[in-house]
């Protein structure tokens, strides 16, 4: 799971204290601005112009590039069904490799982070259940105990279209709510594949906006996001809104604040996130 309470955010005055939450080098931070330079030239005016007859103007021809808009793969199908999501009910939960084989981790609930731990359910198998896991290599998976959780039904579904920029919401197979957001730079591209939204929080302040959904995905291409961070992604707000509807992340999905807070007012922990191209 993730490195330093949230609980510790507070605590240090607003900052942000979990590694997995530190600023990502570059994410967040001084942006530089460059010069646009003009796309036509200017002549210099001669010291005694002579006097000559005006040539025809030639005409404006577009060409392939002008005339070529980008296009993006269609949305794709989304399920109609709700997905299963679990919420554990003991304080410590072990996973297995398979029902009633090897112990191969034990989480902790709440997690370190102070949330309470939950899961998305892939399969049921008599008394056991195949859960994805927070951890790498994405889509990451193990077996625990049908009695360590809770289940419940997550009715919603989000989708993230990286070419598009733009997040969805689907309930009953049905888009009910979409917004533009920012996403990960070519070097530093949001990961691609199947994940969902591991915990919800209020956010203190700044660079995160006012509130981050948490996802159960890494970077594949950084290790780490900052100095200590573990490259988790997540969905939330910012402080750079002229980021928004660009590929300028380190992997995160940004939001406008407003529109992050209605999102995380929406869906709960469990939801299943979906990054396609």
């Amino acid at each position: 799971m993730l490195a330093v309470a949230l609980a510790a955010l507070v605590a240090m005055g607003g900052g942000v204290a979990a590694d997995r939450l530190r600023t990502p080098s570059g994410d967040a931070g001084t942006f530089a601005v460059q010069a646009i330079a003009p796309d036509y030239e200017v002549a210099a005016e001669s010291a005694a112009p002579k006097r000559v007859a005006p040539k025809p103007k030639p005409k404006r021809v577009a060409t392939a590039t002008a005339a070529r808009s980008v296009s993006c793969p269609a949305m794709p199908p989304v399920a109609s069904s709700s997905a299963t999501a679990a919420r554990a009910v003991k304080p410590r939960v072990r996973v297995y490799d398979r029902p009633e084989g090897s112990v191969t981790r034990t989480l902790t609930n709440p997690t370190i982070e102070g949330q309470p731990l939950h899961a998305l359910v892939h399969e049921q198998r008599g008394l056991w259940l195949r859960i994805q896991l927070v951890a790498r290599p994405n889509g990451s998976t193990g077996w625990v105990k049908i009695v360590d959780f809770a289940r419940y039904q997550a009715p919603y579904r989000i989708v993230v279209q990286r070419c598009a920029k733009r997040l969805t919401v689907f309930n009953a197979g049905k888009a009910v709510w979409s917004r533009t957001v920012a996403v990960g730079k070519p070097a530093t591209p949001t990961p691609k594949g199947s994940f969902f939204v591991d915990f919800v929080t209020a956010m203190p302040c700044c660079s995160y906006g006012p509130y981050m959904l948490s996802v159960a995905g890494f970077s594949e291409v950084l290790q780490r996001f900052g100095k200590d961070g573990i490259g988790q992604i997540a969905i939330h707000g910012t402080n750079a809104s002229w980021s928004i509807g660009k590929a300028s992340s380190n992997g995160c999905v940004r939001m406008h604040n407003a529109d992050v807070t209605a999102l995380a007012r929406l869906v709960p922990a469990g939801t299943p996130v979906t990054i396609v191209d």
